[in-house]
């Protein structure tokens, strides 16, 4: 007679596995998380180039840089919707009627025309994957079209946007520098930066609105004081926010953003001559202020970037 034995796992070796496993994943999770954000900075830097590149596009066929914003009449249309033809957008950009002003309300645009469509368009060029806000559109003013917003800002100086008495970088109002004005080097001079867009009512960042899409160096990169912005949500206004700012009440367009960030230890920046480069949180305020300066004659160190 024989007699079949069956042995089963004890609770002490199930438990043993189970421990086993915990410290796998808990050592390899750390690795996945650093592959995962080591692509995502790879798309983010490939955003910055195209970019880069379509600017130096558009100073191809126009002689210059984009305008900041206004060109016509003032009309409040940024660089970059300025820039879709130069980024396989032209759909976007032949709906664009330039003579209407896209800080008006819902129904103020020219009938059948779907500025809404451009307002709100999301593209994944304008986005860096490390940031989730920037997939939430600016929907906190009641009566308006909610804004697409973009990752990335263009170099206004340094500076509230609306003084006369700012120092100027290579975008501004009805202005956009020319390449041979740009007499401390193209390689040398801030063209974009990272910006964290901020939670739904926050409007920085927003890509069809002039206030939107910029950036200063009145600060170095994620730093928490806070920005001065049009409209700042609660959240972004809360201690501990990741891109804190306040209201600025004291004028339109009396904004400040400084460039941020969620790679750890700094920011993505985009060059003059359509170049890349990570830049530290560390790097001295002097010199971050010097690459923001077109023609300033400043020596830059970039040892401290």
């Amino acid at each position: 007679m024989s007699i079949n034995c069956r042995r089963g796992f004890t609770l002490v070796e199930l438990l043993v596995v189970v421990a086993i496993i915990a410290i796998l994943v808990a050592l390899l999770l750390p690795a996945v998380q650093a592959a995962r954000e080591a692509a995502r900075r790879t798309q983010c830097s490939n955003n910055v180039k195209q970019l880069g590149l379509a600017v130096n596009n558009y100073h191809d066929a126009f002689g210059r840089f984009p305008p900041g914003s206004g060109f016509n009449n003032f009309i409040e249309w940024p660089w970059t919707v300025r820039l879709f033809p130069f980024l396989e957008e032209h759909a976007l950009s032949d709906l664009i009627v330039w003579r209407w002003n896209p800080g008006s309300p819902i129904g103020s645009s020219p009938s059948g025309s779907r500025q809404d469509e451009v307002i709100g368009a999301q593209l994944p060029s304008f986005h860096c994957p490390s940031d989730p806000t920037t997939q939430v559109r600016w929907d906190c003013n009641p009566g308006y079209t909610p804004h697409g917003r973009i990752s990335y800002a263009g170099n206004f100086g340094q500076g509230q946007m609306g003084i006369a008495n700012r120092v100027e970088g290579v975008f501004g109002l009805n202005f956009g520098v020319r390449m041979r004005d740009i007499t401390d080097g193209t390689s040398n001079t801030l063209l974009t930066a990272e910006l964290i867009c901020g939670q739904r009512c926050t409007i920085r960042g927003t890509h069809s609105y002039d206030e939107g899409p910029v950036f200063m160096q009145d600060h170095t990169p994620n730093v928490l004081t806070p920005d001065l912005v049009r409209w700042c949500d609660q959240a972004d206004r809360s201690p501990g926010a990741i891109a804190p700012c306040m209201n600025s009440l004291t004028q339109t367009n009396m904004v400040i953003h400084t460039s941020r960030s969620m790679h750890p230890g700094g920011i993505y920046a985009g060059l003059c001559d359509g170049s890349a480069r990570f830049v530290g949180d560390s790097i001295d305020l002097n010199t971050w202020q010097y690459m923001g300066t077109p023609a300033g004659g400043e020596v830059i160190d970039f040892s401290s970037l």
